[in-house]
């Protein structure tokens, strides 16, 4: 049990300083391996030294790489929900995703009639007042408040939002 503890805060700290992007999201493929690997040599070494010890170390290779999966996905979850949030509302046959780059506070504005493409039509500032969300351009400016959108296409608008879990 001692053993997974430290696995579970050596692979977390790793991970959390590493702040993996989704873009490097196909190193689990070489992380997982490693992680088995090693605690199999030290299993190995562990043998020869104390046998009643390296069958801990065999059994802790599959917890480990079980942790290194489950923490590096965590990772890269933990790295989009610090830079971005969206949500997505349908008018007709137009999926429409309002994206908040939060370090950079601005937002972008796209539009998708099928599967698979969009078209980024809008970007602006965007800023938060309390539990509201101010949206603005050059020569617009929305709101996003409890869950609606505001001022679309017309003053009167009030479109009710999905918020896109990532």
């Amino acid at each position: 049990m001692l053993l997974t503890i430290i696995d579970f805060a050596v692979i977390w700290l790793w991970v959390r300083q590493m702040d993996p992007d989704p873009s490097v999201s196909i190193g689990i493929l070489l992380l997982v391996p490693f992680v088995v690997v090693l605690n199999l040599i030290i299993a190995l070494i562990l043998y020869f030294a104390k046998r009643e010890l390296s069958i801990l170390f065999v059994i802790n290779s599959v917890i480990a790489g079980v942790l290194m999966y489950y923490l590096f996905g965590k990772g890269i979850d933990n790295h989009q929900t610090k830079r971005l949030e969206s949500w997505k509302f349908k008018l007709q046959d137009t999926t429409y995703v309002i994206t908040h780059w939060k370090l950079e506070n601005t937002f972008s504005l796209s539009q998708s009639t099928s599967q698979g493409s969009s078209i980024e039509f809008l970007e602006g500032k965007f800023t938060k007042k309390g539990n509201e969300y101010y949206l603005t351009t050059d020569t617009t400016e929305y709101l996003i408040k409890n869950e609606y959108f505001y001022k679309f296409r017309n003053s009167s608008d009030s479109i009710r939002l999905v918020k896109i879990e990532r």
